[in-house]
């Protein structure tokens, strides 16, 4: 009888303990699973902050490219020959430079990853690992 007692106290302390691992376990899986979508959000706020100022970059050098433009006509009637080049070299410069700003904003939108990709590509691994088991 004695020995029945022993194993009837050992059952209930090894179902708890795998219990208590298995709740561990998922905790932890559940931490490292945060970690992942908090790091994929910060970086995606980084990559949007980003294109927020390449964009108003682009659009700065554009309307100054074109107030240096409008600025070039008006010089255009002036006497002195110096300022149409200097307003003409300016007016270039802005334009290449919004160009410049503007691609980029084109190849950040075109090269944008899938939001939370990372994440979603382990939970997806982590289903297919428990429909195998």
């Amino acid at each position: 009888m004695e020995h029945d007692t022993d194993s009837s106290r050992a059952a209930p302390g090894g179902v708890f303990d795998s219990a208590r691992h298995l709740l561990a376990s998922l905790v932890a899986h559940l931490h490292t699973r945060l970690a992942l979508f908090s790091t994929e959000f910060a970086e995606e706020k980084l990559r949007l902050t980003s294109l927020l100022y390449s964009a108003l970059t682009a659009l700065f050098l554009f309307f100054t490219a074109l107030l240096l433009a409008l600025l070039f006509a008006i010089a255009a009637f002036w006497d002195t020959p110096y300022r149409l080049h200097a307003i003409g070299g300016l007016t270039l410069l802005f334009l290449i430079g919004a160009g410049i700003a503007w691609s980029r904003v084109r190849a950040q939108l075109q090269s944008r990853p899938r939001l939370f990709e990372a994440s979603l590509a382990e939970l997806y691994q982590d289903r297919q690992q428990l429909d195998t088991q």
